[in-house]
C-alpha cells in the first residue's frame, strides 16, 4: 500500500495557486461581446401627453423596422435631400382607443416620399391602455448620416 499524502498535499497547493481557485474554482461563463450594428434611424420617446409613456415605448420597437424602411427607400431615391437631415420632431396623435390619427414633422420632410412612407407607417400605431380623447406621442427621429 502507498501513500498519498505528500502527493496530495503538492496536488492541493498546485490546486490553490492556480487561477482558477482565485475565480472561486470555477470559471464564470461570458458572453462574447455582443457585434453593435449601427442603425441607419433612432426613434426615441420625447414625452407623451395625456397617454402612457410606459405604453408609448413599448410600440416604439414595433414601429422601428417600418421607419428603418422609409427612410432606406428615401436614401435610395434622393439622397440630396437626407443629406442635411440629422433630426426630425414626430408628433403622433391618438384617439381614445389607442389608434393613431395624425402625424406631423418638424421640419417638413421634403425628400420624395418619405414623408408619406413615413406618415404610413406610424399611423399604424397601437397604444394599449385607457387613452384620453385627445393624448399625443412626441418622437425624435434622428438619422445617422451613411
Amino acid at each position: 500500500m502507498t501513500r498519498h499524502g505528500p502527493l496530495s498535499a503538492l496536488l492541493a497547493l498546485l490546486v490553490a495557486a492556480s487561477p482558477l481557485a482565485a475565480q472561486g474554482r470555477r470559471r464564470r461563463h461570458r458572453p462574447p461581446p455582443r457585434a453593435t450594428a449601427s442603425r441607419p434611424v433612432d426613434l426615441r420617446l420625447l414625452r407623451t401627453e395625456r397617454a402612457s409613456a410606459a405604453a408609448s415605448s413599448l410600440a416604439l420597437p414595433t414601429m422601428l423596422p417600418a421607419v428603418i424602411r422609409c427612410v432606406e427607400q428615401a436614401r435610395s431615391v434622393d439622397p440630396a435631400a437626407l443629406a442635411t437631415i440629422r433630426r426630425v420632431d414626430v408628433v403622433v396623435s391618438l384617439t381614445l382607443g389607442g389608434r393613431a390619427t395624425a402625424v406631423t414633422f418638424d421640419p417638413p420632410l421634403l425628400a420624395r416620399g418619405l414623408s408619406a412612407c413615413l406618415g404610413d407607417a406610424l399611423l399604424t400605431w397601437r397604444q394599449p391602455g385607457v387613452i384620453h380623447p385627445r393624448a399625443s406621442v412626441f418622437l425624435a427621429l434622428e438619422l445617422r448620416p451613411r
